[in-house]
Parts: structure tokens; sequence; C-alpha cells
């Protein structure tokens, strides 16, 4: 992935705040940008444009377990298909003693990162595409990007 440091030319970053939230149906986010025109994105210099949507399924990943935090990628293609990506879930305890910290995950290729979601589990397990993000023992908080934050989430 280019986000232009090397050169004047090419990048792949969020263009606008996508505004990523729960979605109205269970187990699905929606994009919600405040200008209400969609999202701008660039992938290797080429401009993309997809609108507001709702009811996105969330991409099927493997369960978080109980008791721990995991960060997960929210990414978008060419086609303006939108994907999840799971980071390392880590226990809730190793990172409120700071032996941990939580990391975004790269996205994959061809695709630009447009957000993220912590999910913090405390009382049941979390399966993206099938818990709804509501449900009990489900804590959740969404970013928009520019680009991924070089640091992780500290807390």
């Amino acid at each position: 992935m280019n986000n232009l440091s090397h050169e004047h030319f090419g990048g792949t970053f969020c263009l606008s705040k996508a505004g990523l939230a729960e979605g109205t149906n269970s187990a699905t986010i929606k994009t919600a940008a405040p200008n209400g025109a969609g999202i701008d994105y660039c992938i290797d210099g080429i401009l993309y444009h997809k609108a507001e949507g709702d009811n996105i399924a969330m991409t099927a990943l493997e369960q978080q377990a109980d008791l721990t935090s995991c960060l997960y990628l929210v990414q978008i293609n060419a086609a303006g298909t939108i994907s999840l990506k799971k980071g390392t879930e880590r226990l809730n305890a190793e990172i409120a003693n700071d032996q941990y910290a939580l990391e975004w995950p790269r996205p994959d290729a061809g695709n630009c990162p447009i957000g993220g979601i912590k999910v913090v589990m405390d009382g049941g397990t979390f399966t993206s595409g099938t818990t709804d993000l509501s449900g009990t023992g489900v804590t959740d908080t969404f970013y928009d990007f520019f680009a991924p934050p070089p640091q992780g989430l500290a807390s």
C-alpha cells in the first residue's frame, strides 16, 4: 500500500468521513457520512465513490473470546465492496495493565481502510457477521479513518 511516503503520486486513503455505525438490522454496520453524500476514497491514486448504506453484512470471521478486546479494520475495494479484517485479540486485563496495546490489522491488497471497530467482550463471545453489536456483553467503538493510525490503542 502506497500512502504517499515515497513519491508524489499514488496513495490509498479515505477522503471523507465514512460515518461508521451499527446497522439497523442485527449483526450489520452502516455508513452515514456527515455530508450525506457517501464515501470518497482512493486506491493506488484512483478515486472512487460509494453511496451511503445501511445493513452492510459484516464479514464472517473467527470468533472473539470472552473477556477480550479486538480491533476490526473496515475496508473497501474498487468495486465498492465493504469487508472487515480481524486484528489480534488481547485479554482485557492485559490491556488494562499496559501489557499489550491493540493493533490495527493491515488492509488486504487492493482495499482502502475507511475505519475500524473496537469490540470489547465481557460476558460472551463475538463473531462478526453473527453476533449483534448491541448484544449482551458487547461494547463497540467506531472509528473513521483517513488511513489506519500508526499506533495501536492502549485502552
